[in-house]
């Protein structure tokens, strides 16, 4: 989820984030956070706040906000929002609303606390199988931020990115815009921007870009995600002859089609633009270098350069 704000107001929002998240001393300690992939496909850490039981929370790279479910927030004694709360805007895939802005005293997970966070109050009904909680990657400190997916772990840690010389790794720059993630993909040799997103358990591009691709829709696996998905006909599934991101490339890979408000929001409805969800981060090891705005994918040696991925019924496929 992405903050619905004039970009000043937004990157002050995060500058506010940061401030209210004073980074521990991590020279000497690397700081390790398990997680686990939940039946719904999203990527999700053990967080507990003060003394309460240990709930489910998405990490996404998309948020700018902590936020905390409702029933989370109360069993860990965060104070309710009051009657006239601070609200917060937030943006999701179909819209914005206004959040109550709480303050978290401390949460952990794995072995690290974040103290004295502003966050967002979610009080939406709990869905089944997902996580009523969500994390902001940008909350964790340190120049590297790890996700290894083989070894369901992610590692902070300050220096350069760590990794083997039997690895296959590539690196493709990054920029940060409104809190978001940005980095160049090409499908079938066009160029769009692509939007790092592990809250979304599924990749896909918008209508713009599957135009300028020319990618080719599939009429047989659109009905079947059509089904899946309630009959809504402007998702569909289109096939791209190879899509490459940075060093690496997916031969013949399917993705969905489809124009959330995020794309409008963003003022990318009309530019070739996609969301890069875990079906295909997944495949690697992703570290993300802050200091220099790299991303640095890495492949098991074994496996290939070139990654077929094939949209399934459920609309994602992760190892």
């Amino acid at each position: 989820m992405a903050q619905r704000r004039a970009p000043s107001t937004r990157l002050a929002a995060i500058a506010a984030l940061l401030l209210f998240c004073p980074a521990p001393a991590i020279a000497a300690e690397r700081l390790v956070i398990p997680f686990e992939i939940n039946e719904m496909d999203h990527m999700v850490v053990r967080i507990e706040i003060k003394r309460a039981p240990a709930a489910s929370a998405v990490i996404d790279t998309t948020a700018t906000f902590p936020m905390p479910g409702s029933r989370t927030a109360a069993s860990g004694g965060v104070p309710a929002p009051g009657t006239h709360p601070r609200l917060v805007n937030v943006l999701g895939l179909n819209g914005a609303r206004d959040y109550p802005v709480v303050r978290v005293d401390r949460i952990r997970l794995g072995n690290l606390n974040l103290a004295a966070l502003e966050a967002a109050c979610n009080e939406e009904l709990d869905v089944p199988g997902a996580a009523a909680d969500v994390l902001p990657s940008a909350a964790i400190p340190g120049d590297i931020l790890e996700m290894d997916f083989s070894k369901r772990l992610i590692s902070v840690y300050n220096g350069r990115p760590e990794r083997s010389k039997s690895d296959v790794s590539g690196r493709i720059n990054y920029t940060v815009r409104d809190g978001l993630t940005f980095v160049d993909v090409r499908i079938n040799g066009k160029r769009g921007q692509g939007i790092i997103d592990t809250g979304s358990n599924a990749s896909y591009v918008n209508s713009a870009f599957a135009e300028l691709a020319q990618m080719r829709i599939q009429e047989e696996k659109s009905l079947l995600l059509q089904g899946a998905t309630g009959g809504d006909k402007r998702v569909r599934v289109a096939g791209a002859r190879k899509m490459t991101l940075g060093d690496f490339y997916f031969a013949g890979a399917d993705l969905m089609v489809a124009d959330p408000f995020l794309f409008e929001s963003l003022l990318l409805a009309e530019e070739p633009a996609m969301v890069l969800g875990l079906d295909y981060l997944s495949l690697f090891t992703v570290q993300f270098d802050r200091p220099h705005n790299r991303m640095v994918l890495t492949l098991p040696a074994p496996q290939r350069r070139s990654v077929s991925v094939n949209l399934n019924a459920r609309g994602s496929r992760i190892p």
